[in-house]
């Protein structure tokens, strides 16, 4: 719980002090976009040493490798919903209690599937690119300020408010927010297509680690 925290403390101070940022209800904006964006690195980046950590229980007995990260990602799941409830109680004490609020759990169980999907296929490239952990960090790094965590992305100039509303993740924030912090519904072209792009990443993780992770004993 204290790193989230830690970068929200951070991030709150930059965007708020230094920075200003006119976002409304921007704390409780920045804080959802901070432990969603925590969850998302945690599961994508937790899948690759779970396979590593795991080498010689994968070369002496033969289980579905999937369930590695399965578990890597329950581990993160359990912190994750203990944010959540504390992020939703905190909502409801300072700011308001909506009907569309119980809503926020699709984009929540999305982002659930987007990250394990994500997950499975570091995992299997881990398998022939031994690099793919320093690549990620990289990745992640960018990722992080092209998702619109500490903005909106309908304010800014439109390449980057295009890029943002094609990255997964952002959808999600996106729909996340629109339930819990401001009781409007995304459209339904919007809210399908987010859906159709998080199960699919998450099928096409599932269909390629089991493809190949009968390469797993031999080269990890």
């Amino acid at each position: 719980m204290l790193n989230p925290l830690l970068r929200f403390g951070v991030y709150y101070f930059v965007f708020s002090y230094l920075f200003i940022v006119k976002v409304p209800k921007f704390t409780l904006y920045l804080l959802l976009g901070v432990f969603l964006w925590n969850f998302f690195q945690d599961v994508s980046s937790s899948a690759i040493n779970a396979v590593r950590s795991r080498s010689k229980l994968t070369k002496t007995i033969f289980f579905p490798r999937y369930l590695i990260v399965f578990a890597s990602t329950l581990t993160a799941l359990f912190s994750f919903v203990i944010n959540t409830l504390l992020l939703t109680i905190a909502v409801i004490i300072f700011d308001h209690i909506g009907a569309l609020q119980i809503f926020a759990i699709f984009p929540f169980i999305l982002l659930v599937f987007l990250s394990t999907g994500v997950g499975l296929l570091l995992a299997i490239l881990f398998v022939h690119f031994r690099d793919i952990s320093e690549i990620w960090n990289v990745i992640l790094t960018l990722g992080f300020f092209l998702t619109p965590i500490m903005y909106d992305p309908h304010n800014v100039p439109a390449p980057l408010a295009t890029v943002a509303l094609l990255n997964p993740v952002g959808r999600v924030l996106v729909m996340f927010r629109a339930y819990m912090l401001f009781d409007n519904t995304p459209t339904w072209a919007f809210s399908l297509t987010t859906v159709a792009v998080c199960i699919g990443i998450f099928v096409l993780g599932i269909w390629l680690f089991i493809k190949y992770e009968h390469r797993i004993p031999e080269y990890v």
